[in-house]
């Protein structure tokens, strides 16, 4: 390939990477306006025990789609991009309708499950399992909503493994309307009684925007008695079930995380500490939100071919720290006023927690792209390991921190766990994948964690207006070397100044 053409591709993709990251974050930001608007109107109607019977009726829902749902909605992504890669559209019908068997089949498994669970309630009553969720119909209601979410996972593996990302973002949008739409008057007439059919209607109209875009691309059909259907999907399962049993161990860790500090503090600290948490992990992660959607997908389609993985890593690595370095910097700058806004006066002692745990959003713009190549590899295995040896890491650190620092010590151990997490991820990856991390770019990585660190510095221990300015200041330095660098490697904003330009006109 001559370096012309290599510099065109590569141009290309950084446009490619810089357009879905953005326009996915800007979803994301949209869907989390929606909740924040759709979580007051629940707290209006339902008042404070309406809101904790809804969050227990998410919880159990969401639990038992995510352990009985074979990790269709994330390995069954990695084979349709694959074979969509290869262009054999038969073959695609054909594993289209695979994905599809198997997410009735488990969405009928949580079912089974489910009821299970129900009639053992039923036939031992005060076990303590499901104790909020008193009539027996509604419990019926919630196993449907177990299966639309299951067979909805399945669509939405659809659309993202055929690429069609304009679809993914459009669905996002419209399931984050519905849920308000339908959630809103449904609380207002029906109070606490209404929350299971909001839960039912909003995964109804999921579902249906789901199909509607992606019976475009591939027709709906399903074959749950063919044994060569079935069989195909096999190493789907084994990888969906190794994505289930990490995820398990990640939830089990922060169980086990606020249990210890709740043993050690109070209520009010693991509250304190779940909201700082939230605020670092959730709202500032939305730059993550096109790694799922656009990135598994491409990295899924490279196969084996080692010198593509590690060019489409380490191209995300750099859009990903460009764009996440000033966003976390202006999250230390205002995290003094987001935290009363989203909650209230009361929280603001995790504010120095939230501060520490800055870092750790750096570090995963490193670790979250590589830690994807054992999912694209199929490798289930080396990826719960990984998880396991970190979740087994924080669950020590975190409590041991908090006892002897305090909140401020979970954050900034919170983002020496993120550190090690990147350097075992590589290490480990280097060896079992082959992948070498890009140095071309180090200058940029190290400028940008020094502004982040002395903005996260100036954010604990500066006060007044000179906390104010340092942090301008460190902002537009990262922001502006951002722009820089990316007006560099793509014509994103170029192509964005003549939109402007033909508007005016």
């Amino acid at each position: 390939m001559s370096t012309s053409s290599s510099e065109k591709n590569k141009g290309a993709s950084f446009n490619h990477i810089l357009k879905y990251t953005g326009i996915f974050s800007i979803v994301q930001v949209l869907n989390i306006l929606m909740n924040i608007i759709r979580n007051k109107i629940a707290a209006i109607f339902l008042g404070p025990s309406g809101l904790g019977v809804l969050s227990l009726y998410n919880t159990a829902s969401n639990l038992l789609n995510q352990t009985t749902n074979f990790g269709i909605p994330m390995s069954g992504v990695k084979h349709i991009s694959e074979i969509h890669e290869s262009g054999d559209s038969d073959r695609l019908r054909d594993y289209a309708c695979t994905v599809r068997s198997f997410s009735v089949l488990s969405g009928l498994f949580g079912v089974l499950s489910g009821f299970s669970v129900i009639l053992f309630c039923y036939l031992h009553p005060g076990t303590g399992i499901l104790p909020h969720i008193n009539d027996f119909w509604n419990k019926l209601v919630l196993l449907a909503v177990v299966f639309l979410m299951s067979v909805t996972g399945g669509e939405m593996a659809i659309l993202k493994g055929t690429k069609q990302l304009k679809s993914v973002t459009k669905v996002s949008l419209l399931m984050a309307f519905f849920t308000l739409l339908v959630c809103s008057p449904i609380f207002y007439l029906m109070g606490r009684t209404g929350i299971v059919w909001a839960l039912l209607l909003s995964n109804i109209s999921y579902l249906w925007v789901h199909l509607h875009y992606s019976t475009r691309v591939l027709p709906y059909k399903i074959n749950i008695r063919s044994r060569s259907n079935l069989r195909r999907g096999i190493p789907m399962i084994k990888l969906g079930i190794g994505f289930i049993i990490a995820g398990l161990f990640g939830q089990g860790a922060e169980y086990v995380i606020r249990m210890l500090i709740l043993n050690g503090g109070s209520e009010a600290d693991v509250g304190l500490y779940n909201s700082g948490y939230v605020m670092v992990v959730t709202y500032a992660a939305v730059i993550f939100t096109a790694l799922e959607a656009d990135y598994f997908p491409r990295l899924s389609a490279t196969g084996n071919d080692v010198d593509r993985q590690n060019m489409t890593v380490n191209r995300q690595i750099e859009v990903c720290v460009l764009l996440i370095t000033p966003f976390l910097i202006f999250f230390v700058f205002a995290m003094p006023f987001l935290i009363p806004l989203f909650y209230s006066d009361k929280f603001v002692e995790c504010i120095p927690m939230s501060i520490g745990a800055m870092l750790y959003m750096f570090f995963r713009a490193f670790s979250l792209p590589i830690g994807y190549l054992a999912l694209a590899r199929g490798d289930s295995m080396m990826y719960m390991f990984t998880e396991l040896v970190y979740d087994l890491v924080v669950m020590a650190l975190i409590p041991y921190s908090y006892f002897q620092w305090g909140l401020l010590g979970t954050g900034l151990m919170l983002s020496l766990c993120g550190l090690f997490d990147f350097l075992m991820i590589y290490f480990i990856y280097r060896w079992r994948y082959s992948y070498h991390f890009s140095c071309q770019r180090l200058w940029i990585y190290a400028i940008q964690f020094i502004l982040l660190s002395s903005s996260v510095y100036a954010g604990l221990r500066f006060t007044g207006w000179l906390r104010i300015s340092t942090i301008i200041l460190l902002l537009f330095i990262s922001g502006t070397l951002s722009v820089y660098i990316l007006s560099k490697e793509t014509n994103f904003f170029i192509k964005l100044k003549q939109k402007i330009h033909k508007r005016d006109e």
